[in-house]
């Protein structure tokens, strides 16, 4: 069922790409000769008062150089760097994701330069399918998180911030191999000028199927070695081109970034005799994403930032009958199409007022619409529109004493709602949320202490009001935001000569949570319902700490470790899962030579559950070791091997994740 692309189709995406670049070169004819930031500074969301995301402790940021040596190609991957983030798959859906201390990817958005992506029905995306070589920076805010980000930032939220041109003709171009006859291939072509510059890359990434640990034992549903259904291909084509005027900090610059997927689902291989085995495989993934972002100084300290977007995205999941994904005859078997698009846009604005204030204001507007209809039925259609104000100030107190506040307030709409049941529409609703937060900063010498509050909410996506889950539940659309409050204390910085840290212990409550409350009613056949309701009350307390410690000018060692306890205080049977108690993260990074850089590295998990009824996945021990060598004339290789020990183990019960791999790549920039 595998989709060919064929090598013409490949190049000629890249040579359109590349004639753009060239054509865009008329920008004017003058070379920029100052140092320029490789990362694209439209596309950031700071914290109020600070110069950079991590400015005062409350963000974790990973570069895309990090992410690099590490070997990390997904964003997911590469956001799972950082201190508190949590790699996790949703295996069902064969979907990568990284949770914020044991915060889903609909509680924690994702942003990509500033701008919110998702699925408009559910509010996930799939991390996996972003690459990660034109990633700038990760940055990562954890509980207390600028207002200006906008709604339903619940747990956090995660930010991409994109590359941009640093030379007046530059060209990154990546080839590699990896495990499971696995190939890619990138390239990057920029055109930087005084009154502007332009970009433009194309990125592709397939693999026939992983392996399995050695120490797999067979199941009715896999026999090992090679994982059935596992097979996936990414095509990832992005421009932009920008306009710097001669003002001082003023930028507008418009993007596309096309990203076109195919994956399979490998079957359920546990042994929870509930879970029965399905046997999909998305045949169509693809979102198209179009922007305008911009920047205009106002005076001396003054400025507005208008962001502006409009997503498409493009889904068939096909279902079928068994393992040989040949017939579609069974009542579980369809072909489901999804065909959304997505509008929106916020105005930023910020100013500082005398000597004491920063303050900081966002406007937002968003529309999401969902339609889908499975083959040969009708098409039922979904609208919401969410309306956000923030605001924030950071008050100079006294010395090196800063206190920020914010608050935010948003709404959300129904403007169309079909109920394919019922034969109608569902009844008009809406949803409201008010979240004050406030941060007290004290500065030091190389670093910052922090004490933070913070509330925050999520609004009931689509398909929590509405679906029936295949005909297993009743729709709810009546449902109420899911909110949170959060209280941290914190330092980051610097703790001696050559030795850099992080220590902080978090409590988050949360009400109102949307949770499945079983046997509501019953159907025509008598079979019980189940629905989502606003019946979930839990807790989260925890602790990150963290060291980076340079030994020598050629050697760097460092560790974080999260201790992540969770609690279901209304209904302690449901489990919350994918959120191990327990992650340490080390590495040591050496130069061994002039041209060559080791770096090993280690991960432990713990147990987790998988499911609300409280099946597990055991815990387990990853090594990894990525070597880079520099080579002459521009060019870089990167080698690695995964998993050295070839542990078997699970992000989810029932879906083996891959054994021992490698991967080869060779770089080169012009």
């Amino acid at each position: 069922m595998k989709r060919e692309i064929s090598i013409f189709n490949i190049q000629y995406s890249i040579i359109k790409c590349l004639a753009a670049a060239w054509i865009l070169s008329g920008l004017a004819a003058w070379a920029a000769d100052e140092a320029v930031s490789p990362t694209f500074a439209l596309g950031e969301v700071l914290v109020v008062g600070a110069e950079d995301a991590g400015g005062d402790g409350t963000a974790a940021a990973v570069t895309g150089a990090q992410a690099d040596r590490a070997g990390r190609r997904s964003v997911a991957e590469a956001a799972a760097l950082a201190p508190g983030v949590i790699y996790t798959r949703i295996g069902g859906r064969n979907e990568a994701a990284a949770y914020v201390r044991g915060f889903d990817t609909r509680q924690v958005p994702l942003f990509i330069d500033g701008i919110p992506v998702y699925v408009p029905y559910d509010g996930n995306v799939d991390m996996g399918r972003f690459d990660a070589f034109g990633l700038g920076e990760l940055s990562i805010a954890k509980g207390y998180s600028p207002a200006i980000y906008g709604p339903n930032t619940l747990g956090g939220a995660i930010n991409v911030v994109s590359l941009r041109p640093t030379q007046p003709e530059e060209v990154v171009a990546r080839a590699g191999v990896f495990s499971g006859e696995g190939v890619e291939g990138a390239l990057r072509a920029g055109l930087l000028r005084p009154v502007g510059y332009a970009q433009a890359g194309v990125s592709y990434r397939e693999r026939d199927h992983f392996r399995t640990s050695d120490d797999f034992a067979p199941t009715a549903t896999e026999d090992g070695g090679r994982r059935d259904n596992s097979d996936s291909r990414d095509l990832q084509v992005s421009a932009k081109v920008a306009w710097t005027p001669g003002a001082e900090g003023d930028e507008f610059a418009v993007g596309f970034v096309r990203q076109d997927s195919e994956k399979g689902v490998p079957v359920y291989a546990g042994t929870d005799t509930n879970t029965l085995p399905r046997y999909w495989r998305y045949a169509e993934w693809v979102k198209n994403s179009l922007y305008a972002i911009g920047h205009v100084q106002l005076g001396q300290t003054g400025y507005l930032k208008p962001r502006f977007y409009y997503d498409t995205y493009e889904n068939t999941l096909e279902a079928y009958d068994d393992a040989t994904y040949a017939t579609q005859t069974k009542k579980s078997s369809f072909t489901s199409v999804y065909d959304d698009y997505a509008f929106g846009g916020s105005v930023e604005g910020g100013l500082r007022a005398g000597e004491r204030h920063d303050l900081r204001a966002a406007v937002h507007y968003k529309q999401d619409v969902h339609r889908e209809h499975n083959v040969g039925g009708p098409t039922s259609t979904f609208k919401d529109e969410t309306v956000a104000l923030g605001a924030e100030d950071r008050i100079a107190l006294a010395g090196k004493l800063s206190l920020a506040l914010g608050a935010e307030a948003a709404a959300r709409n129904s403007l169309e709602a079909d109920d394919a049941n019922a034969g109608e529409a569902f009844a008009d609703n809406d949803n409201a949320a008010f979240n004050p937060q406030a941060g007290l900063f004290y500065a030091v010498t190389g670093g910052t202490f922090r004490a933070t509050v913070a509330r925050k909410s999520r609004f009931p996506t689509l398909k929590d009001r509405y679906s029936y889950r295949l005909g297993k539940a009743l729709a709810n659309p009546d449902l109420n935001p899911e909110t949170a409050l959060h209280y941290e204390v914190g330092y980051r910085g610097r703790i001696a000569d050559h030795l850099a840290g992080h220590l902080s212990g978090f409590y988050s409550r949360l009400d109102d949570t949307i949770q499945q409350v079983d046997r509501v009613a019953q159907d025509d056949e008598g079979a019980w319902l189940y629905q989502l309701r606003n019946v979930g009350e839990s807790e989260s307390a925890g602790a990150e700490a963290g060291l980076a410690w340079t030994v020598v000018p050629d050697l760097t060692t460092g560790f974080d470790y999260l201790y992540l306890h969770r609690r279901n205080l209304e209904n302690p049977e449901i489990k919350l899962t994918d959120s191990p108690e327990h992650v340490l993260k080390a590495y040591v990074e050496w130069k061994a030579a002039s041209r060559l850089t080791l770096v090993p590295s280690v991960e432990y998990n713990s147990s987790r559950y998988s499911s609300s009824v409280g099946t597990q996945a055991d815990g387990f021990w990853l090594a990894n070791l990525d070597v880079q060598v520099v080579l002459p004339r521009g060019f870089d290789l990167a080698a690695g091997l995964r998993n050295v020990f070839d542990e078997d183990y699970e992000l989810g019960e029932g879906y083996p994740e891959e054994g021992r791999n490698f991967y080869v790549s060779v770089q080169y920039r012009f």
